[in-house]
């Protein structure tokens, strides 16, 4: 492997997501951005589902979260948000949450502490990916997730039951 050989696959890459999409992941093949956002949250957690039986704790980590602000995301956008006024940053989902009553604000406050405090700590420093933690996490996410879209007009394009 050389530096010229990871230049050219970078080069490779961006045409890929330059061009037009032609096998896309079963389920995503929407035109509205909110149920595009809904079934990601989805898919995440079906591939959660998958990686907590291999023992991938840490993906399951990093996908029940991404879940979660995928599934606010939704609501957000189904509210009428536009999809350029999405909140920008991960704790920015939370606090939208709240605030426009998607969440508690306990709820959306204390999962923003969450990801805070142990996503990061998980995923970039010294924070050991376990069992218990993701299982837990993903339980979290489901409902979170199960919650958030029954209270949606559009839970029959919900793709998890």
């Amino acid at each position: 492997m050389s530096g010229s050989r990871i230049e050219s696959l970078v080069d490779e890459v961006q045409a890929a997501f330059d061009r037009r999409p032609e096998d896309v992941e079963a389920g995503l093949e929407t035109n509205e951005a909110d149920v595009l956002q809904l079934r990601k949250s989805c898919r995440l957690l079906r591939g959660a589902d998958l990686l907590l039986e291999e023992g991938f704790y840490t993906l399951v980590i990093e996908a029940s979260f991404v879940a979660i602000e995928r599934v606010i995301e939704f609501r957000l956008l189904e509210s009428g948000v536009e999809p350029r006024d999405l909140p920008g940053t991960h704790p920015g989902a939370y606090t939208e949450a709240a605030q426009r009553g998607i969440l508690s604000e306990y709820s959306a406050m204390d999962i923003q502490e969450l990801w805070r405090d142990h996503r990061a700590k998980t995923y970039y420093q010294d924070g050991l990916a376990a069992r218990q933690r993701a299982e837990i996490l993903y339980e979290l996410a489901t409902e979170t997730h199960e919650f958030i879209v029954n209270q949606s007009s559009k839970r029959h394009e919900c793709l998890c039951t």
